[in-house]
């Protein structure tokens, strides 16, 4: 139904589906003479398919020149935003995301409940196109409902398209919601197409498996998770593989990689985005603005499979030495060559080789001396593709979901409802093989499970969008958000490896000149209240139905 990336109508059809969808005035209850009306709409195939890409087009939400997916790493520990410090983005009612987050998912709501509530018009559509239309609206409704849900708890459940008489409605238990989230992608997953094709607008069956793998395992619904992971699972080597190549995954190579499960659609004609310039260092025509830091470098393990502070691999003095691949991967790291230059952050390097030239040359190296250089040390592979020509345009789709993730919800899901079977072991191991990690030997304690889960989730899905809802969930973001987050120390490296601890977080505290690294910015995290986002301010003030979360 939904082929390819281009749009399937023209540009004013859409933005009339727009006005129409959104809108509740008199105005749009007269039936219009240049356009679709709420009295005649979703009679055709053709209307049918233009109220499911209005049902996907705010998903291409982006913050700054970032996909939102790939906005949510900076407000957790691992990534850094220049401009804002985590709680400046989602710390009180009036900060940007908190409103634009709310506004977004319910305006994809309620173009869902719109063509749920009127697929009974459709005319001249087979019943496999209706099918896959509602299916698809049903897990996109349940998607928004699902994030909605892990940033601001109890949200309004609504089901049906409002009038404005009845728009005033309350907050729902966040229980209710998670029980129609899972109830919906059951719904869904009955409805959508088994053939997984990743590089198009065609939302799979197993997405509606992978979504609640997620949602259930967000909520400690164990049980309902792991049958979850496992439909998705029993489609394994046909509908999604892991992709051998780790890296391709977050670039155009991976685009159609059967990895991938469900990905938010960008191209290059019309709907694209800028992360390029954001991401790249200074010598490759980037600002730096949204980078790694140090905390996340030193949380890959050594390739023996021990954590920096217990391998016998680690060197100080080449801390970049035999690391997990997934490091050099996802991160640029100082003495890497990152978009055909020697890339350097060693504030007493002023030279670097530039290799896009042969003979290779040596150059003034912008990312030791520039103001807009990396202020951690390091950028983003992921997400930063070389072949991507122009720094303000790119087209890779920001991954949802994959299927690595599936595996490591599966076992998660397994170690806290105490099933530490084979089936778990094989889970993560099939992820560490992918990038030659010594496999999890069967026998480990529970604890030790949680720490190699919880420090696995965290390398493996590193720059795609996962890690704030694992640190909110596991109830540790009053740790790790809290305090100064470091990037590398300018002209030098650590004396000696930081401590790790249970979680995959090092501390700093005994390394010897510890204090010569860089502050980037003082972080602030209140748990009585941020484990929650608050309700936006703009909400409360027109629904005085609704109630503010605690602490704001």
């Amino acid at each position: 139904m939904l082929n390819s990336n281009r749009k399937v109508m023209n540009k004013l059809v859409i933005i009339a589906i727009v006005f129409l969808l959104v809108g509740c005035s008199k105005d749009l209850e007269k039936v219009p003479l240049d356009a679709p009306s709420t009295d005649t709409f979703l009679k055709t195939e053709a209307e049918l398919q233009a109220a499911v890409v209005g049902c996907l087009s705010p998903l291409n939400l982006r913050f700054g020149e970032n996909p939102y997916i790939i906005a949510f790493d900076m407000y957790s520990d691992i990534a850094v935003n220049r401009d804002n410090t985590p709680h400046a983005m989602w710390g009180t009612p009036t900060a940007g995301p908190v409103n634009t987050i709310w506004n977004t998912l319910y305006t994809v709501i309620a173009r869902c409940n719109f063509l749920l509530d009127n697929i009974d018009r459709v005319e001249s559509a087979n019943e496999e196109v209706i099918n896959q239309a509602v299916g698809t609206a049903k897990f996109l409704r349940a998607y928004s409902y699902a994030v909605l849900s892990q940033f601001y708890g109890d949200v309004p459940l609504v089901t049906t398209t409002l009038d404005l008489a009845d728009a005033y409605v309350s907050r729902n238990p966040k229980k209710e919601v998670v029980d129609f989230i899972l109830t919906e992608l059951d719904a869904a997953a009955a409805l959508l197409p088994v053939e997984n094709s990743p590089n198009t607008m065609t939302i799979p069956q197993g997405a509606a498996w992978a979504l609640a793998s997620r949602v259930a395992l967000y909520n400690e619904r164990w049980d309902e998770a792991i049958v979850a992971a496992e439909q998705v699972m029993a489609q394994e080597g046909t509908q999604y593989v892991l992709n051998t190549d780790y890296e391709a995954i977050t670039h155009r190579a991976g685009k159609t990689s059967k990895e991938i499960i469900w990905a938010i659609q960008f191209n290059y004609t019309d709907v694209f985005h800028e992360t390029p310039v954001s991401f790249r260092s200074r010598m490759a025509s980037g600002y730096c603005n949204r980078i790694p830091v140090q905390a996340l470098v030193d949380s890959y393990d050594c390739i023996d499979g021990l954590s920096i502070d217990k391998s016998p691999l680690y060197n100080p003095a080449h801390p970049f030495e035999n690391r997990d691949p997934r490091l050099a991967m996802s991160i640029a790291l100082p003495g890497s060559v990152y978009y055909g230059y020697q890339f350097e952050t060693h504030k007493d390097s002023t030279k670097c080789w530039n290799y896009n030239v042969t003979p290779a040359v040596r150059v003034d190296n912008l990312d030791a001396t520039h103001t807009f250089a990396s202020f951690s040390g390091y950028c983003w592979r992921k997400y930063a593709d070389p072949t991507e020509e122009h720094a303000t345009r790119s087209d890779i789709n920001p991954i949802v979901i994959r299927y690595a993730e599936v595996l490591l919800n599966y076992a998660e899901a397994k170690l806290e409802k105490g099933a530490l079977d084979d089936k778990l072991y094989e889970a993560l191991n099939k992820i560490r093989r992918r990038v030659n990690m010594p496999e999890i030997k069967s026998g480990q304690s529970a604890a030790a499970l949680r720490t190699i889960i919880r420090k696995e989730r965290k390398v493996e899905l590193a720059g795609e969008g996962e890690r704030y809802f694992d640190i909110i969930r596991w109830k540790i973001a009053d740790d790790v958000l809290n305090g100064p987050c470091y990037g590398r120390i300018p002209n030098g490296l650590l004396a000696s490896a930081p401590t790790i601890d249970e979680n995959g977080t090092p501390d700093y505290s005994k390394v010897a000149n510890a204090s010569k690294m860089r502050v980037i910015q003082t972080r602030l995290f209140n748990p009585a209240a941020n484990y929650l986002w608050p309700i936006p301010d703009i909400e409360l003030q027109t629904n005085k139905n609704l109630i503010q979360n605690p602490g704001y």
